[in-house]
């Protein structure tokens, strides 16, 4: 093998070798957000662990034609916390069921954009950038852990996710 095959061989097992690390790192994450949030199922354990509903301050939220996002439950401590952990999100998304009953469905990982000293370099978590938010000074990632996505893992809006049930104030509106 001449020298330009050999670096390029070099090169290339360099990448096959790197690639399943990364790829465990974000599962590992993953896996961690599993189990910190397993317990959150049931509402009244996510309360017990300072969550609380925003329906009556930010309500449900949906894109029609889009998809679902829902009800969020948020935890005030961790917000104001600027670190990000996979195992402990600011927030727990819930699909309202028609009957009532909440649905954990997802998670939203938040950083307040006072904590975002530079927009260029925002936070990340599952090899993911968070993003801004559109209206509110936040920077967020989803993660639909408990319901999958067609638009992908760490899209906003979810089409498996209901839309918000009659009657229910909508965000934005």
């Amino acid at each position: 093998m001449n020298k330009k095959n050999t670096t390029m061989a070099s090169l290339v097992l360099g990448v096959m070798l790197i690639m399943p690390v990364a790829s465990a790192g974000g599962q590992a994450g993953l896996s961690e957000a599993r189990q910190g949030t397993a317990g959150f199922h049931k509402v009244s354990h996510a309360e017990a662990a300072g969550y609380g509903s925003t329906l009556d301050v930010l309500g449900c939220f949906e894109k029609p034609g889009v998809g679902g996002m829902g009800l969020h439950y948020l935890n005030g401590a961790l917000l104001t916390d600027p670190s990000v952990d996979a195992a402990t999100p600011e927030a727990l998304v819930y699909e309202m069921q028609s009957d009532g009953d909440l649905k954990l469905v997802g998670l939203e990982y938040i950083v307040l954009a006072s904590d975002v000293a530079d927009s260029t370099n925002p936070p990340t978590l599952f090899g993911h950038e968070f993003h801004a938010h559109p209206v509110l000074p936040l920077y967020v990632l989803h993660a639909w852990i408990w319901q999958p996505n067609p638009l992908g893992m760490f899209a906003d809006w979810n089409p498996r996710v209901a839309m918000c049930p009659e009657g229910v104030p909508i965000f934005g509106s």
